[in-house]
């Protein structure tokens, strides 16, 4: 596999997705064939069984059980690696080796150093890292944030993200284990509240934090709650507690001077707004069959020089780094 560096692709993209696993069985994976000028030419899976079942399943002209095997199919332009985040690094490594352009997975990697990593890989070789914070692509959060380009609430006074579920006393898959998850269910949901932060305010710093582990199950936090800055927006303050048992609850809340907006992040429920008291609903319809497609499109605009990217490894690496610094204390067992 020799790497050189990509120019702008200007005719069909041809895409090999390493790890098509849940992920990729709707909410990306199907993406690649419906997008114009896009084609979803192989997949990869340890399991090479499972590979073909889903490559059969999904009119995928190839399969394969080795991800140098996929790398070096000469029918491949670009490569999404889709597998947990403790292999991002490894495996984009070698996606940079082969002289392709890497869609990652968020949050791309297990830890900062694996963010970074990958980052100093593809600037070395001149080739695109685009990570899959798709939030950023998706309509309602892109509406919010017009809206609050357009000072439509006024001067923001409080923003709010609570999160309560069960998850982590019912999960039981790799999300659970540090060292493939990097941290958790904190890391799999929360990276998504914190790069959204991110899209509509700018980078974001730390004020104070508690993460902790409430429901004895394993070691890692599963209680999380944080007051964040940036330099257009004070007072951002969000809490995630996986180990409740009540009623589930997923809220952000967004008051300023002239009116508010309520809204969900996991589900394509409508925007409520308050102004003077006022109750409505947006009548924007919000579903979307295939979550990634839109940064998708975007990131295949990316790829033929036409756009900028939506979400960018820099912004990533911010998150990780912010998550780091939440799961400090819980890390060194404070």
């Amino acid at each position: 596999m020799n790497g050189h560096k990509a120019e702008p692709t200007t005719g069909l993209i041809r895409w090999g997705i390493l790890g098509c696993g849940d992920v990729t069985e709707v909410k990306s994976g199907p993406a690649f064939r419906k997008i114009a000028g896009s084609a979803l030419m192989a997949v990869m899976r340890r399991d090479a069984g499972k590979a073909r079942d889903y490559a059969q399943r999904h009119g995928v002209p190839r399969w394969y059980g080795k991800a140098g095997d996929l790398l070096d199919d000469p029918e491949i332009d670009a490569v999404y690696v889709a597998s947990p985040p403790s292999s991002h690094f490894e495996l984009g490594r070698l996606v940079a080796k082969a002289g392709k352009p890497c869609y990652a997975e968020k949050p791309m990697g297990a830890s900062s150093a694996d963010a970074q990593g990958l980052i100093d890989t593809f600037a070395r070789v001149g080739l695109p890292l685009l990570p899959a914070f798709y939030r950023r692509g998706l309509p309602k959060f892109r509406k919010v944030r017009d809206l609050l380009n357009q000072n439509a609430f006024g001067m923001v006074e409080r923003v709010q993200y609570h999160l309560a579920s069960d998850a982590h006393l019912t999960c039981m898959n790799w999300r659970l284990d540090p060292v493939i998850s990097g941290g958790g269910l904190f890391v799999d949901l929360g990276s998504h509240i914190l790069d959204l932060f991110d899209f509509w305010f700018g980078p974001l710093e730390l004020k104070s934090c508690l993460a902790e582990n409430r429901s004895g199950r394993g070691q890692l936090a599963d209680y999380v709650r944080a007051s964040l800055a940036s330099q257009r927006q004070s007072g951002i303050e969000i809490e995630f507690n996986f180990a409740h048992t009540g009623e589930p609850r997923d809220w952000f809340h967004i008051v300023g001077e002239k009116g508010s907006v309520a809204f969900a992040a996991f589900s394509p429920d409508p925007l409520q707004y308050d102004f003077a008291g006022v109750r409505s609903l947006s009548d924007e319809n919000f579903c979307t069959e295939h979550v990634q497609q839109n940064l998708l499109e975007n990131v295949m605009e990316c790829l033929r020089g036409r756009a900028e990217p939506w979400a960018t490894p820099e912004a990533a690496l911010r998150t990780w780094k912010l998550m780091e610094g939440i799961l400090k204390n819980n890390r060194a067992g404070g």
